[in-house]
């Protein structure tokens, strides 16, 4: 009885070990791809703050160029002169495709710019979450005894 209780524990041992074994397998590996996601976004999070702020001359004068058009139709709505208006329609609508296209333009800018910072701030809360993650997670270092 003696010799198959100590054949029962030999083989439970081994078990045991090779249970622990793929654990500490299984968490190497985890830290190894955690550490790499985080690498990843973090340095997504970089090439989309150097992006925001490489452009942020050009989101500015967009933004200008939006207001002033704005300011600019509500000024002409207002004060509006019709008969002067069908005297110089075909300059006008040249100016007008130009006025349009720099609109267009300024516009698609100014929501480029908006995609930028909405990906910034994602990237900056799955950075947030990771960190909290790792506070939650119990240490690495304990094993199965």
């Amino acid at each position: 009885m003696s010799q198959r209780m100590s054949r029962l524990c030999d083989e439970l041992r081994i078990k045991l070990h090779g249970i622990d074994r793929r654990l500490e397998a299984l968490k190497s590996n985890g830290v190894a791809t955690f550490d790499k996601s985080q690498e990843a976004l973090e340095s997504r999070l970089d090439r989309v703050e150097q992006r925001i702020y490489d452009n942020r001359v050009i989101v500015e004068a967009a933004n200008i160029r939006v207001k002033t058009r704005l300011a600019e139709k509500r000024a002409g709505s207002v004060a509006g002169a019709p008969l002067w208006k069908e005297r110089h329609k075909h300059h006008r609508l040249e100016a007008h495709a130009d006025d349009a296209e720099a609109y267009a333009i300024a516009v698609f800018e100014l929501a480029a710019a908006a995609a930028d910072e909405a990906t910034l701030a994602v990237l900056q809360a799955l950075l947030a979450r990771n960190d909290a993650d790792i506070v939650a997670l119990p240490e690495m270092g304990a094993s199965i005894q």
